[in-house]
């Protein structure tokens, strides 16, 4: 059981890395990337979805949604818990904004970062920066990408 909670945390804070946007979203960008993965978890499966916005090179806007389907409540109060759990690290931190909604069978996670106005260095407090897509106080776009690609992650063009 407690290998199951931590590959459960394992692919949260992998999709926390892969994650950002906030309802504090007005950001200008020159482009948008619409991203998918899905995947199974014990009982269950997951969609995920992702839209990176960009100005140039960076990435300004992140938002993240990561639903997990499953028929069984205790799958359901395992990842509900985790999320809550990570999630208290962030609180007070402008410009991160997480959201998590529990219906009778999902849960779903939605985390909006805003790149441009987030305190970068009050977030690498928190993720650390090692294995971190920030470079130089930003997130660049083909990074960003390189990392997703790693996990799964696929784009439209």
């Amino acid at each position: 059981m407690m290998m199951k909670i931590l590959r459960s945390s394992i692919v949260l804070v992998m999709v926390l890395l892969l994650a950002g946007c906030g309802s504090n979203s007005s950001v200008s960008s020159d482009g948008v990337k619409k991203c998918t993965r899905t995947g199974t978890v014990t009982n269950g499966s997951t969609e995920m979805n992702y839209e990176v916005y960009y100005k140039g090179e960076y990435v300004v806007l992140l938002h993240s949604t990561e639903k997990i389907i499953s028929d069984s409540s205790s799958v359901l109060d395992t990842y509900e818990e985790a999320y809550k759990n990570i999630f208290k690290q962030y609180e007070g931190l402008e410009y991160y904004d997480n959201k998590i909604t529990r219906n009778s069978n999902s849960v779903t996670n939605e985390i909006t970062i805003n790149y441009e106005k987030i305190d970068m260095g009050k977030l690498l407090d928190i993720e650390g920066e090692e294995n971190n897509v920030i470079e130089n106080g930003k997130v660049k776009l083909d990074t960003w990408l390189s990392f997703a690609k790693k996990y799964g992650v696929t784009c439209e063009d």
